[in-house]
């Protein structure tokens, strides 16, 4: 993947929700498991955690924490899951789901014996996406 096809060096506009000095918000509808879904990477393309500087970790974590705990409220979630996994996109980036009243806890439906199984699931439409969009600003 060239930086320039790289989803979170050029995020398109509409999906931005905020950013910080080293992170960036996005929703992608292409990506979005469910209502509240976002995504949080650093601006630089770094393919691992382990290649970030200390600046971009605590940067990365406490943006994530601020809109999670704002998006937590807005979608009447319990809380908040973070997963990083970066195989598809090789940009380092954290997904947040909400977990909502009432949803199994999420590791029995992702990980199987054998490791990761889960798709993408739920469609939530375009609308919908920029409507939590705007919410999160």
């Amino acid at each position: 993947m060239t930086l320039q096809a790289c989803v979170f060096c050029q995020p398109d506009k509409r999906y931005v929700i905020a950013d910080s000095v080293y992170s960036v918000a996005v929703c992608f509808p292409d990506a979005v498991i469910k209502r509240g879904h976002f995504v949080v990477a650093v601006k630089d393309h770094v393919t691992s955690f382990t290649d970030l500087s200390p600046e971009q970790a605590s940067d990365l974590m406490s943006f994530a924490a601020r809109l999670a705990k704002k998006a937590e409220a807005l979608v009447r979630a319990e809380k908040y899951y973070l997963v990083a996994i970066a195989d598809q996109v090789r940009h380092f980036h954290l997904h947040l789901l909400p977990k909502m009243p009432g949803d199994a806890p999420i590791g029995k439906h992702i990980m199987s014996d054998s490791g990761w199984k889960a798709e993408v699931g739920e469609c939530v439409s375009p609308d919908a996406i920029q409507d939590f969009i705007c919410m999160l600003k």
